[in-house]
């Protein structure tokens, strides 16, 4: 098998190719999702294969387009980052690729590998810099990348995740023979109301029906619904998260997880972390954590007590009812859902994108 080295850093002639995200990050992405900037993609870098890579092209003004990603030296069969399972429609079944097409199908790891891999960890990739949506700067830089590629000994590069409002590299990307194919689904909600009856209003009718008999429900069982910021420790959530784990067909850490709450809180501060939580009695029945970003908040980690008779509905509540209820009076514009479980999130107000995915097996 072809062995990658990490070449250094090229002249402006060249691609320029870094083994860490530059303090200039952020300045690139601009108004780009807050899951491309330079602590998200610092919080989950681990998620690509060989170690993160940031891939750029210079120009005279400074970097005009870059984009993040690694080189894989093997496939690892990870379901949503190993680009040959989702290529070739290994990942299908578990709703992460679309049924078809799957232009890697049959392809031999060694047509493939190495692998320079496109990805934002965070499940969205697009180019960042000022040159992300000029077709002739992403054409130059797509052209310098593949070349870089070819010389590193490269046999395929694949792009993961890619945002669909970014059609300029979608086109640049087929144009230069890729073939760019469904992947997976993402949950977005824009923040157009004023308080949680404008929220309401705005959903399809019968959902509107279901939303508030959901809330009578919830309050006539004496259940209160309320937020407050990560704490240093949150013992009260690993039990809830383990029982999501279990659900899900995975093995619950507590250890794990109560790293992961310090991660968390050490990452972002302790003043963009809360915890929006359903109690009876004193009782935790559900819990939701949101990470926010700028106007921006991300729904990242959720619980829920399936044992628990009262705790019906609480995790739409928490999920959904109370963040549309005090985003606006907090002034954010957007509430990320991430991927998985999208008719729920339509129903409750979301926009569905559809992410593609990327490839192109070099001659």
């Amino acid at each position: 098998m072809t062995t990658y080295r990490p070449a250094p850093a090229l002249d402006t002639a060249g691609l320029l190719v870094r083994t860490d995200i530059p303090q200039s990050w952020d300045s690139w992405a601009g108004r780009a999702p807050v899951t491309l900037r330079r602590r998200w993609i610092s919080l989950a870098e681990g998620r690509i294969p060989g170690g993160v890579r940031t891939f750029a092209l210079p120009g005279p003004q400074g970097e005009q387009v870059a984009l993040v990603g690694g080189v894989m030296q093997a496939p690892t069969g990870h379901v949503r980052f190993d680009p040959q399972r989702v290529l070739s429609g290994g990942s299908a079944a578990d709703g992460v690729a679309a049924d078809g097409p799957h232009p890697w199908k049959g392809r031999s790891t060694g047509t493939l590998f190495p692998t320079c891999l496109l990805m934002g960890p965070n499940y969205e990739s697009a180019p960042v810099g000022p040159g992300a949506r000029d077709p002739r700067l992403l054409g130059e830089y797509l052209d310098t990348l593949l070349d870089w590629c070819r010389e590193q000994g490269i046999r395929s590069v694949s792009a993961l995740f890619l945002r669909p409002d970014h059609p300029e590299f979608l086109d640049v990307l087929r144009t230069a023979g890729f073939d760019v194919v469904p992947m997976v689904d993402r949950s977005d909600m824009d923040v157009t109301w004023d308080d949680l009856d404008g929220y309401i209003a705005g959903l399809r009718r019968n959902q509107r029906f279901t939303v508030r008999r959901e809330l009578r429900e919830i309050a006539a069982r004496g259940i209160t619904v309320s937020e407050r910021p990560i704490r240093d420790e949150e013992p009260e959530l690993l039990p809830l998260r383990a029982q999501l784990m279990t659900k899900y067909g995975a093995v619950p850490d507590a250890q794990r997880e109560a790293a992961s709450f310090r991660h968390l809180r050490e990452h972002f501060g302790p003043e963009n972390v809360w915890i929006v939580e359903a109690r009876r009695q004193g009782a935790l029945l559900s819990f939701t954590m949101l990470v926010r970003d700028g106007d921006q908040w991300t729904a990242l980690m959720s619980g829920t007590d399936y044992e628990h008779p009262d705790a019906s509905f609480t995790y739409f509540a928490t999920m959904f009812y109370r963040p549309a209820e005090l985003a606006p009076g907090q002034g954010i514009t957007t509430i990320s859902y991430g991927l998985g479980t999208v008719q729920a999130k339509r129903l409750r107000g979301c926009t569905v994108s559809t992410l593609a995915a990327a490839g192109l097996v070099l001659g």
